[in-house]
């Protein structure tokens, strides 16, 4: 499987659909996740309308999207010679732990969102004129947070972003202000108009706590060692590579920071790990390297076919 997607097929990604509802199909017999009967939306409120079939759908639909999204922005930005579809393979497995896989809420539609801002973010240049994909970076950003609120605090960090590519400009720090703020004005003003009430947890049970415990902790050792492997090539990488290909590293960097502070404010105030999975968009991109680096493929791997072989049969335990 590693080496078909390490290929230089974009045919392979056909293939992803069929992996897709080949964890629904055991999620679904198994009962191995739970499936909310509401729908997180954040500012949009709790979705009543959709059927647990519909939610499914939907979920399967968007985490391909996503996939292919990461794939498209790794090969457009040229990380590797040629272009390789690995990381698309790697968000749809890690995403296979988490609920938001299984049915659709607003932390799923955050991801797109999270991806889409990224794609704006790397079309930044240094010397070239950057208001437009500044603006849409940061209307990308306020659209995850009206789906997921948290995400609010993304906003210095989007800031950070841009300036790592691109100097502090006046009018391009007001264009990402107002980008930010728009979507987030008119979700609070259906939010105020409904009387809905926000819910900062996500599933709002804890039954699946102590199995996402073991998922997690089994899961993270194997994402440990997937880090240090992919850390070695992307070392290897960046000291021969341009210095464009450094600031994107770095702002992926800055994504797996913002993951992980997010996951632990989960895990310590909700008993849950569900937040973690805003790390696998830039794991994906982070832990193709590793593939690509000749000396280090084969351990990835087999680290990358044990995370798999748990996510199939972590369902039955």
């Amino acid at each position: 499987m590693v080496g078909i997607f390490t290929g230089n097929r974009a045919g392979v990604l056909l293939l992803l659909p069929f992996i897709v509802v080949l964890y629904h199909l055991i999620n679904h017999f198994s009962g191995g996740h739970y499936r909310p009967q509401v729908a997180n939306m954040g500012f949009w409120g709790a979705d009543y309308f959709l059927t647990p079939l519909i939610s499914e759908i939907c979920a399967a639909v968007i985490v391909v999207l996503n996939a292919i999204g990461i794939n498209m922005i790794y090969n457009s930005n040229e990380f590797y010679e040629r272009n390789t579809y690995i990381s698309s393979l790697l968000y749809v497995v890690f995403m296979s732990f988490y609920h938001s896989f299984y049915s659709v809420d607003g932390l799923l539609i955050a991801h797109t969102a999270l991806i889409l801002l990224i794609s704006q973010i790397f079309r930044l240049r240094q010397n070239e004129d950057g208001r437009t994909a500044v603006f849409n970076a940061a209307i990308f950003g306020g659209l995850a947070a009206t789906f997921h609120p948290p995400m609010i605090a993304v906003f210095p960090f989007v800031l950070v972003m841009i300036w790592n590519i691109r100097p502090f400009i006046v009018r391009e720090f007001f264009l990402a202000l107002s980008g930010f703020a728009i979507p987030l004005v008119y979700a609070y003003t259906y939010f105020w108009y409904t009387g809905q009430k926000l819910k900062w947890d996500i599933l709002q049970q804890v039954s699946d706590f102590y199995k996402e415990q073991t998922d997690f902790y089994v899961t993270s050792g194997l994402f440990v060692f997937l880090i240090v492997l992919s850390s070695i090539s992307i070392r290897n990488k960046t000291q021969k590579s341009s210095i464009r290909l450094k600031k994107l590293v770095n702002i992926l960097w800055l994504l797996m920071a913002i993951g992980f502070l997010y996951g632990m404010i989960d895990l310590l105030f909700f008993d849950q790990m569900e937040r973690f999975s805003f790390l696998m968009v830039p794991m994906a991109f982070f832990l193709s390297f590793s593939f690509m680096d000749k000396k280090l493929s084969a351990p990835a791997s087999v680290l990358f076919y044990l995370t798999f072989g748990y996510s199939l049969i972590n369902f039955f335990f």
